[in-house]
């Protein structure tokens, strides 16, 4: 593919990335507003509400910066000389990228596990049976539950990146290294006769 395609690729799915984030983001604010406003005027009647329509809407306009970012980097540092603008507008990139991993995401769940969902320390998730704890009572809480959910999260996406970065890098090493001709014991490369 040449860079002319590439860099189409690239803006179409800037583009479409950005559109996705908008309209799901206005989705987002619709479902969340009040059903009426301070005049008893009924507000954004079409529009369902609720806290998992909420978070659909969140989770596509996610994948709307997701696929934005993923078109910048396609169209504009993919398979391209590495200069320090596209060095620099590549490590802006995985910075976001980083900071929507690991902060967005899971200020998103917290917030919605504490808030909507009262995920509290006075809800029990799951009592262990007292046999396998020696006759004891042992409770484990909502809060409990979130705080493993958003560790298990966190540990989990923190390989995930190690492992995608080591990967990227051994395919970087097999691409660069050129494989080396036969050479002759006099030192002269060999070739095959036709």
């Amino acid at each position: 593919m040449n860079e002319r395609k590439r860099l189409a690729i690239g803006y179409l799915a800037i583009l479409v990335g950005i559109a996705t984030t908008i309209l799901a983001s206005v989705a987002v604010h619709m479902s969340e507003a009040p059903e009426f406003d301070e005049f008893g005027k009924a507000l954004y009647t079409f529009m369902p509400r609720g806290w998992l329509i909420v978070t659909i809407f969140q989770s596509i306009a996610l994948g709307g910066v997701l696929l934005a970012m993923a078109g910048a980097t396609y169209g504009f540092i993919y398979k391209r000389t590495l200069t320090w603008a596209r060095a620099m507008f590549g490590a802006v990139l995985f910075s976001a990228l980083m900071m929507i991993l690991f902060a967005v995401i899971p200020n998103q769940f917290l917030t919605l596990a504490q808030s909507t969902l009262e995920w509290t320390p006075q809800k029990v998730f799951m009592t262990i049976p007292p046999i396998l704890v020696l006759n004891n009572t042992v409770e484990i809480s909502y809060a409990a539950l979130k705080d493993m959910i958003s560790a298990g999260y966190s540990t989990t996406m923190l390989i995930v990146v190690a492992i995608v970065m080591y990967q990227i890098q051994e395919r970087a090493k097999r691409t660069d290294v050129p494989k080396p001709s036969p050479v002759s014991d006099y030192g002269r490369p060999l070739r095959a006769d036709r």
